[in-house]
């Protein structure tokens, strides 16, 4: 399945995003913690609605974010089903990481298969090699 350039760049930009976005989300809560022991004895008024600001904030990008990786799933399952010059224990592999370990399988299939024209050879199946057919004996 060939893919234009911007295509590729588009997908691998949402890959990256979908991985580096969860440990963003998870910087908040620890810098409201931290913010909170410094200004827990004389709390500053803004310091007692950022909680509830941030909350505003992430709640929608974090919808965007799970809506961005049901859409790469779809993507990247479309794919794997439509590449037949993969390795078929690579596409079984990497199409069950898709569920159970994205962060991992993402972008290792984005690499191999998607952003590189051609994959490494041991990634790429083998063609089978077809017996020749028996030439009918005449009968006598």
């Amino acid at each position: 399945m060939k893919l234009s350039k911007g295509v590729k760049i588009l997908v691998g930009i949402g890959t990256a995003a979908y991985m580096i976005l969860p440990f963003v989300f998870l910087a908040f809560p620890f810098t409201m913690a931290i913010s909170a022991a410094f200004f827990g004895r004389h709390p500053h008024p803004v310091m007692t609605f950022l909680p509830f600001l941030v909350f505003s904030v992430m709640f929608p990008i974090i919808c965007l974010v799970i809506i961005l990786q049901f859409a790469l799933m779809a993507f990247y399952l479309i794919h794997i089903i439509r590449n037949n010059t993969a390795l078929e224990t690579a596409r079984i592999l990497l199409g069950i990481g898709i569920f159970f370990l994205p962060f991992v399988a993402m972008p290792m299939y984005y690499y191999l298969f998607v952003w590189l024209d051609t994959p490494p050879e041991w990634a790429l199946a083998k063609p089978t090699v077809q017996p020749p057919l028996p030439t009918p004996q005449p009968d006598m």
